[in-house]
């Protein structure tokens, strides 16, 4: 699989609820006290004046507004950017949040010092080393270097949904980590999953190769073994295997599933990989 084809797996996007704003106007806060008390970056009030404070205190509440305007206003007035996001789309997107981060708090001071320091060439010199600041720690934090462990990595995709179209017109969601497997029995496709400790099954009117175009991704526990089946690599073992034919079964059930030739390398790598 070409390494940039992680890019174009689904990433969850930050919950837009009271919790997370919450924590925003938290951590704005606690930015603005830290500066007050500790002086970073020769950040003082050198006059003693108290609307120098306030002033200072500020930049912690533009950091607030800054994020909500990002992360809440933008996705509203804009929607499609923000559908089927990635981890490409959030790559981009937390670098250039970091940007406009930085920029904004560069002209705050600039502002409240009259822009009689004010030029464009620092303005752009501090835009393009706060966009490689961007990159940088976005690329870490998003954790892209645990790609080299696809097992690990593939949790991220676990917590995103899935919405499976078929052929019909008709939608489902799913969340990969409830799937156990996906058979196909002629124009239709049969899906085992379990919900709330139950196990259930969905069919609908569709191809193999439709809803595996819809789920398996670089990140994805689901991976085909068969051309008629797709597997929960988490919840399969190897049960039978000789040089010629490979057998797999669920978890706590009885079910087996047969593994194609061309799939074995692949299954039996990935099913010996545990934590």
């Amino acid at each position: 699989m070409p390494f940039f084809d992680y890019f174009k797996t689904p990433f969850p996007r930050p919950e837009r609820n009271k919790k997370s704003i919450f924590w925003v106007v938290l951590v704005g806060i606690s930015a603005s006290i830290f500066i007050l008390l500790y002086k970073p970056f020769g950040i003082q009030n050198e006059t003693g004046e108290w609307f120098i404070n306030l002033i200072i205190f500020g930049i912690g509440l533009l950091f607030i507004v800054s994020v909500l305007f990002a992360e809440w206003f933008l996705p509203w007035v804009f929607p499609k950017p923000f559908r089927k996001w990635t981890l490409g789309k959030a790559l981009i997107w937390y670098s250039l949040l970091i940007l406009f981060l930085g920029m904004n708090n560069f002209l705050y001071k600039n502002y409240w010092a009259g822009f009689k320091e004010f030029t464009w060439s620092e303005f752009l010199m501090v835009l393009a080393r706060t966009l490689g600041i961007g990159i940088t720690v976005t690329f870490f934090v998003l954790g892209i270097w645990r790609y080299v462990n696809r097992r690990k990595f593939s949790l991220i995709s676990l917590n995103e949904n899935y919405l499976v179209t078929s052929q019909d017109g008709k939608s489902v969601r799913f969340n990969p980590k409830d799937i156990l497997y996906i058979s196909s029995d002629d124009n239709y496709v049969d899906i085992h999953y379990e919900e709330k400790g139950a196990r259930k099954k969905m069919v609908l009117r569709s191809s193999l190769k439709n809803v595996e175009s819809q789920i398996v991704n670089p990140l994805s526990p689901i991976l085909r073994c068969h051309r008629s089946y797709l597997i929960n690599a988490e919840y399969f073992s190897i049960k039978k295997m000789t040089s010629r034919s490979m057998t797999i079964g669920l978890t706590g059930y009885e079910d087996e599933v047969p593994v194609s030739k061309q799939y074995a390398e692949q299954i039996q790598q990935r099913l010996q990989i545990r934590p």
